[in-house]
């Protein structure tokens, strides 16, 4: 049996057990990497009665992955290679491979083998590979005829039927990216009505009171609103009709091709920003506290997404951030401004002269990145969609 180091013992089991009361707590979390856990599995050496009933409530999920990688199949080699290429990864990261591989649809260019030996060849944090993944197959899944039908018809609303300890119900709600993006900027403005005229309202219950009151109530076809990333390069291609498949990052934290781009009925107002590799966008001082509507619509381009790692909150429903806080002589100009969530724009440590609590954002050759309190390397926010920024797209 395998041990968490805990030194628990399965007597009554045919699994061959083995000790690990000599390996350190750590020790026993490398031993429980993918694929040992899974080979161990597929072998017998391991029962998953056994570990259920040790409490591992994803055992039944570990057998199946066994069977993917381990079992049987025609696609032996590439099934070598995923074995692989996944070594080191946990059994949660490899079950995000495993999902977002159930994500590709049929006739795009590559086998579901061939993704899986790709897929588990990503690194980082479980988040950050699921993130990597998803957009990995969205990209593949752009390229099949009929996609958007077929996404389409994926849409679903979920759950509402088993009530917790509190007498609440949670419903989960799944539709293509535009539709959702509108549907939710509709409720994050009306949320923040209701938050202004009652601030004892968290955003989170100003949000389901907006859904309530029929807030937002998208259908059909959707205009986009934000605005749209193109590098001048690209915006060349377009003007002559060209680059149909080039994916561009819109601030709503959506993507759109060239294609889809065109066939969308768009704003006729053309706004333009020029940006500096190092300092961002250009213009502004310190006449103001408040960004002006050019300084929000040049940083929501800038990054897509709020900057702290990890954070997936579009700018279009983020709030400006002054990297050094206006009350410590901070300007409001692009050189000193941010987009970041709520939530991570009032956990910044703006007083340099505090003890560090949560870290602090700060404008770096590249773009913004996050300090650590604890005086560590700066972290990005590394999500996929990111690459397609203004900062990203004049650094690359």
């Amino acid at each position: 049996m395998l041990s968490t180091g805990l030194a628990v013992g399965v007597s009554t089991c045919a699994c061959r057990a083995f000790s690990v009361r000599g390996m350190n707590l750590m020790s026993a979390f490398e031993a429980l990497r993918a694929i040992p856990v899974l080979e161990a599995l597929a072998t017998g050496t391991v029962d998953v009665v056994a570990l259920s009933g040790l409490g591992f409530r994803d055992a039944g999920a570990w057998q199946k992955l066994a069977g993917i990688y381990f079992g049987p199949t025609r696609h032996r080699k590439l099934q070598r290679a995923a074995r692989s290429a996944a070594e080191g990864l946990s059994l949660d990261a490899l079950g995000v491979v495993e999902k977002n591989t159930r994500r590709l649809l049929s006739g795009a260019a590559v086998s579901p083998w061939e993704l899986r030996v790709e897929l588990c060849a990503l690194r980082g944090t479980v988040a950050e590979i699921d993130q990597a993944a998803a957009a990995r197959v969205r990209a593949y899944n752009r390229g099949v005829e009929d996609a958007e039908k077929k996404a389409y018809g994926g849409r679903s609303l979920k759950g509402g039927k088993n009530t917790d300890a509190w007498g609440l119900r949670t419903a989960t709600f799944t539709g293509p990216e535009h539709l959702m993006a509108a549907f939710l900027g509709d409720l994050h403005t009306k949320a923040q009505e209701l938050r202004r005229a009652d601030p004892r309202l968290s955003y989170e219950q100003a949000m389901f009171d907006a859904l309530l009151a029929g807030g937002a109530g998208v259908t059909g076809p959707v205009t986009p609103v934000p605005h749209v990333v193109i590098g001048l390069p690209d915006y060349a291609k377009l003007l002559r009709q060209e680059g149909d498949e080039t994916i561009f990052a819109l601030t709503d934290g959506t993507t759109i091709t060239g294609a889809e781009l065109v066939a969308r009925e768009m704003a006729t107002v053309g706004v333009v920003g020029l940006y500096d590799p190092v300092s961002g966008g250009v213009n502004m001082y310190r006449e103001e506290r408040v960004a002006t509507w050019k300084q929000r619509m040049l940083l929501a381009a800038e990054t897509i997404l709020c900057p702290h790692p990890g954070c997936t909150t579009p700018a279009s429903q983020c709030q400006v951030h002054h990297l050094i806080a206006w009350e410590q002589g901070g300007e409001t100009n692009i050189e000193n401004l941010s987009m970041a969530c709520a939530v991570h724009n009032a956990r910044n440590d703006d007083d340099p002269n505090a003890p560090p609590r949560n870290g602090r954002l700060e404008r770096r050759p590249g773009g913004v990145v996050h300090l650590p309190p604890d005086g560590g390397p700066t972290r990005s926010n590394i999500h996929p969609i990111r690459q397609l920024s203004a900062m990203a797209l004049i650094n690359n």
